[in-house]
């Protein structure tokens, strides 16, 4: 019974890691981790989550400020939008109430377009556009964890895995040319290392549960044009049981990403880095149990920070929605 209680928590705060909503010139997808059994000590077996994220980056932004076009320079402007549609398939393995194995295979869908320079008046020279759909970067991540007090239901962990190059990073823009800025692509041709910790509580009767998170990835290999900047995530939140399968879900979501470095990251058309940066969202959402052992959620981000090195484009928001099953 008590298996089955930790299970509902975990598959109700579970949905964490809400990554950043900022967003260079190609990126801005929303990394949501629903892997509902790496916060709580589960029963053996197999879960499996479908879900997709939905973000447009529309917004200017240099540093915390929102920013019109600079249309002084002749180079490329990136005033228009990138939206990206991630659908990611998660598999996760657990094999006994202390390991368990995660593997995420991603879908990115992105599209994005900017101005050229140089301008007459506000007009451009022209739009350049560019469409990707191909397999992402997968990740592999295995976990141990381990009970604190049964009394409080409390329990910790640590994750290690990789992130590996498997995505596509080769499209090009609609003038034929692949574009400078590997940020674009659906895999950056970088492999990372992951690590992280966690910890999870929940109150008595299982109404109540919450959790903290940090996670840290960082490029083992890449390409001599490209090495992505350092990425770590904080997060926590809680979940309540409303009743008749209902739960709400909030969580707090934070990011500081180092700038990407080498010929193929992103610049300003002055020519300082413009990617990496910093934020905090508010992430509430609900999941519903359609059945036993299948649950339904939605979570919308919104950003109450953002700064971003250089001159990106950045989101108000982020949708994610997806489908969660135990067998």
């Amino acid at each position: 019974m008590r298996h089955h209680h930790l299970r509902l928590s975990a598959v109700c705060l579970g949905i964490l890691s809400a990554s950043s909503a900022y967003a260079s010139c190609g990126s801005g997808g929303c990394a949501v981790n629903t892997n509902w059994d790496e916060h709580s000590i589960s029963q053996p077996g197999l879960s499996l989550d479908l879900r997709q994220s939905f973000t447009r980056a529309d917004q200017l932004r240099s540093g915390s400020n929102k920013i019109a076009a600079d249309m002084a320079f002749a180079g490329e402007v990136e005033n228009l939008r990138t939206i990206t549609r991630i659908t990611t398939l998660t598999a996760n393995y657990t094999l006994d109430q202390n390991f368990g194995i995660t593997a995420q295979l991603p879908y990115v869908s992105r599209d994005h377009m900017h101005n050229l320079g140089p301008y007459t008046g506000n007009v451009s020279a022209g739009v350049e556009s560019f469409n990707a759909k191909a397999l992402g970067d997968i990740k592999l991540v295995g976990r141990y964890s381990t009970e604190l007090n049964e009394e409080n239901h409390s329990s910790v962990g640590i994750k290690f895995g990789l992130k590996l190059a498997s995505g596509r990073k080769d499209f090009t823009l609609d003038t034929g040319v692949v574009p400078t800025e590997v940020s674009l692509q659906p895999g950056n041709g970088s492999t990372d290392l992951i690590v992280g910790a966690f910890w999870n509580q929940a109150a008595l009767g299982n109404a109540l549960s919450w959790f903290a998170q940090a996670t840290l990835q960082s490029s083992l290999k890449h390409d001599a044009a490209f090495r992505p900047g350092n990425q770590i995530n904080v997060d926590g939140g809680l979940r309540y049981n409303v009743g008749s399968g209902l739960n709400g879900l909030l969580q707090i979501n934070t990011h500081w990403n180092a700038v990407d470095v080498g010929s193929s990251a992103a610049l300003t058309a002055a020519g300082d880095a413009s990617s990496g940066g910093k934020g905090i969202s508010l992430t509430p959402g609900l999941s519903y149990a359609i059945a036993p052992r299948s649950n339904v959620y939605a979570l919308l981000q919104l950003p109450i920070y953002q700064s971003v090195n250089g001159e990106q484009l950045t989101a108000s928001k982020s949708l994610t929605v997806g489908i969660n099953h135990r067998f």
